[in-house]
């Protein structure tokens, strides 16, 4: 029997065994009758209750008079007597340093006040309090035509100090009245509120009576109630780890089977290691026979090939590394012309083939930079890959270079079909492709871009616009490593992450 048909049987059995139902499930249902049962006990209860407190709320109200006293009234007495306060000091502080800020202060707090006044007196409408909103409204009045009497001495270049010291002197009678009116409206309250809090002393004496039976009654029904519900809710969560841990298992089997499936593509990168070295050689002995132009450029292009497939091998064997063990870099100060150079004579023959004109453009002045020569090949010949596969014939996939003080940019430009805006944010995962693109590649070119390229220390961004083509920019630091030796050989630097650097 092969293995396809043991799967499908496996998973008969499994589905077989999900519609069946099991005795735990049977006595689950038990539990979740018994819950919703003791939740509209718990409902009736709490109707109950309300009930209750209605009829003692009533009792208490039928031993109460209504009344509008309310103690936050007087904290905004006082927020108006602020106020009212700081827009005389603020009109006399205008006169003497003739800031714009603080004319525009004290207007807003003029127009404040008028309309605190105004919603207090809607508000809190109290036997008395209107007279008194009346008075401080007056008296606002008179302040106003006073400010403005100081704002035409201003106006005739009069002294900022006499001008000050004239509105100072017209404004102290009038803050004595306000504070004067603000007691007033303060002393209506507070024997409003007096009164009121010996009501409900009242009340609350004639309420005591009845809350303690209606507690008694409420708090022994909740008790029993919730002891029962805990019980119940116990027993749930018991069975609920059970199918918890049965979960984590079957998890940990799945993780277990796409590891095995992961070291097997890894042990088979190896193989076809050797295989490839074979066609290689090949390839170059093909173009090294002087049989004709045509057999050279094949030769030249199967070895680009076998380049590139040993590249994709090693990206997936470092993609691994990296999630297993970490990659190892090995690192020059190094020309970054001389690996553009070596990607312009790999990628060339793709070129080619594909019809596709390939500009490199030279780093004049050259630029020195740190970083892993084979491996930045790779991100080079990966992204020059991408761009020929996915531009039109006749086109131009351009490589450019900038420099600033900490970095090498590099970045490769081309017009072909851009990437959508809603699937940048996932590009760099492992195997991702365009849907319109999927059959020209796995993907997993830009996921080992950025695992390189962030081994170095650096950042890979992407630009694109859908038709419009696709700009990838990648860096390399022009600083070494934290300790790191500029003798041979070869700095190396093993790395989860990225390193730092001086």
């Amino acid at each position: 029997m092969s293995t396809k048909e043991n799967q499908n049987e496996v998973l008969m059995e499994e589905n077989n065994q999900t519609t069946e139902v099991s005795p735990s499930e049977k006595k689950s249902t038990f539990e979740k009758k018994a819950l919703l049962v003791l939740s509209a006990i718990f409902v009736a209860v709490l109707i109950g209750a309300w009930g209750y407190a209605m009829r003692v709320q009533q009792g208490v109200a039928s031993n109460s008079v209504t009344t509008h006293a309310d103690p936050a009234a007087l904290l905004e007495i006082e927020r108006m007597r602020g106020i009212a306060s700081s827009q005389m000091d603020n009109g006399r502080a205008y006169f003497l340093l003739g800031s714009q800020n603080i004319y525009d202060k004290q207007k807003k707090e003029k127009e404040t006040l008028a309309d605190a006044l105004t919603a207090f007196d809607k508000q809190h409408n109290l036997p008395g309090i209107s007279d008194v909103v009346k008075r401080i409204q007056d008296l606002q009045k008179k302040n106003q035509e006073f400010f403005d009497q100081a704002i035409e001495h201003r106006d005739k270049k009069t002294e900022s100090r006499i001008v000050g010291q004239f509105y100072q002197a017209r404004t102290t009678p009038l803050r004595s009245q306000l504070n004067e009116a603000f007691d007033d409206m303060a002393h209506l309250h507070q024997v409003q509120i007096d009164k009121a809090q010996e009501e409900i002393r009242e009340a609350a004496a004639q309420a005591e009576i009845q809350i303690p039976f209606g507690m008694t009654w409420l708090s022994g029904s909740l008790v029993f109630i919730f002891i029962s519900m805990g019980f119940l809710v116990v027993r749930l969560l018991r069975k609920q780890s059970f199918q918890l841990a049965q979960q984590k298992r079957l998890y940990d089997e799945a993780k277990k089977a796409v590891q095995d499936r992961d070291e097997t593509l890894f042990a088979i990168s190896h193989d076809l290691q050797d295989s490839l070295n074979m066609i290689s050689s090949t390839a170059e002995r093909m173009a090294s026979t002087p049989q004709g132009l045509d057999i050279v450029e094949s030769g030249e292009l199967m070895k680009s090939t076998v380049t590139n497939i040993e590249g994709l091998i090693k990206d997936i064997r470092d993609q691994k590394n990296t999630e297993m063990h970490g990659l190892t870099l090995r690192m020059d100060q190094l020309s970054v012309d001389n690996v553009l150079d070596s990607a312009r004579l790999q990628m060339q023959p793709l070129a080619k083939q594909h019809d596709v004109r390939l500009q490199i453009d030279s780093v004049n002045p050259p630029v020195l930079a740190f970083y892993d020569n084979e491996r930045v090949l790779r991100v080079l010949a990966n992204l020059i890959g991408n761009a020929i596969k996915f531009s039109p014939k006749g086109e131009k996939v351009v490589v450019k270079v900038r420099s600033d003080q900490k970095y090498v940019n590099i970045s490769v430009i081309d017009s072909g079909p851009g990437i959508p805006a809603n699937q940048l944010p996932g590009i760099f995962d492992n195997f991702w492709q365009a849907k319109k693109t999927a059959d020209k590649g796995a993907g997993l070119g830009l996921a080992i871009v950025k695992t390189i390229v962030e081994a170095h220390g650096g950042t890979v961004q992407i630009q694109s616009q859908t038709g419009r083509g696709t700009t990838v920019t990648f860096s390399l630091p022009r600083r070494r490593p934290v300790g790191a030796s500029l003798k041979k050989p070869n700095v190396i630097v093993k790395s989860n992450h990225a390193p730092e650097w001086q």
